[in-house]
């Protein structure tokens, strides 16, 4: 299913905001099996929706750039940049 911009980086977005808050409960319970489960769930899924955000979009981060002969950081418009 094709995303739109607003669509693909509030699923990065949510991923995100799911590994921070299984991060915090890590924090206080890190033996718990079924967190430590979640959190990798959650560390894939965000892998996969900023992947497939930088594909369509351009990336995210300065690290997700490509090797080639320029800078693609500042091709493409900036994640918070509303597209008219």
């Amino acid at each position: 299913m094709m995303m739109n911009r607003a669509e693909a980086l509030k699923a990065v977005q949510e991923t995100s905001f799911v590994m921070v808050e299984l991060n915090e409960y890590l924090n206080t319970h890190p033996a718990c099996s079924s967190g430590l489960a979640a959190y990798q769930q959650a560390m894939d899924a965000h892998r996969a929706a900023a992947s497939a955000y930088a594909a369509q979009y351009g990336p995210l981060l300065a690290t997700d750039i490509g090797a080639g002969s320029s800078w693609q950081w500042v091709e493409t418009p900036w994640p918070w940049e509303l597209e008219e």
